[in-house]
């Protein structure tokens, strides 16, 4: 396996760059239908179409136990819209799901934002159904943000579903390990 470089950890994970051997395991999560509901997004690129993708975001990791260096999930930020608004985001893998490491990982993430990127305030989302994401981004210290919620399509059923915004701001945030 080559050599990461660490963006930010702990002493359980590591926020470390992608690397290409990456691809096959996260483009088999994208494929499990909880991270579809999560993201209300029905995913049919093939892997060629995935692995091709050249997606530019201003963090963009992998989530990595330390003890024995698999890889266990994704986060990064995107910037949204023209108000250049930085959104962080995480997927964790289906083994490694309910186990406290999406926490952590998010937590990481935005010390990451607010220490090194420069971030003031950073932004998350997660659908209506979604209480596992909602309950994480509270136990993170974002709070809600209803200005920026926005009403979709359900992904399946084309039904109107709410994603709601949360907010943290530097100096609000209280890193926990």
């Amino acid at each position: 396996m080559s050599e990461r470089k660490i963006y930010i950890k702990n002493d359980i994970i590591s926020l470390a760059e992608n690397l290409p051997s990456d691809d096959s395991d996260s483009y088999s999560d994208w494929l499990d239908e909880e991270t579809q509901k999560g993201y209300n997004h029905k995913f049919t690129k093939t892997f060629e179409e995935y692995s091709k993708e050249e997606l530019v975001f201003p963090f963009d990791a992998a989530i990595i136990l330390n003890e024995n260096k698999v890889l266990i999930g994704s986060t990064g930020v995107s910037v949204m819209n023209d108000l250049e608004v930085p959104d962080l985001s995480i997927r964790i893998f289906k083994p490694y799901r309910n186990q406290g490491y999406g926490t952590m990982a998010f937590a990481l993430g935005a010390k990451y934002c607010f220490d090194v990127l420069g971030y003031d305030k950073i932004y998350a989302g997660c659908y209506s159904d979604n209480i596992k994401s909602m309950k994480m981004l509270e136990k993170c210290g974002f709070i809600p943000h209803p200005a920026g919620d926005s009403e979709d399509e359900h992904y399946i059923t084309g039904e109107p579903v709410t994603q709601y915004d949360f907010v943290l701001s530097k100096e609000d945030f209280k890193y926990f390990k």
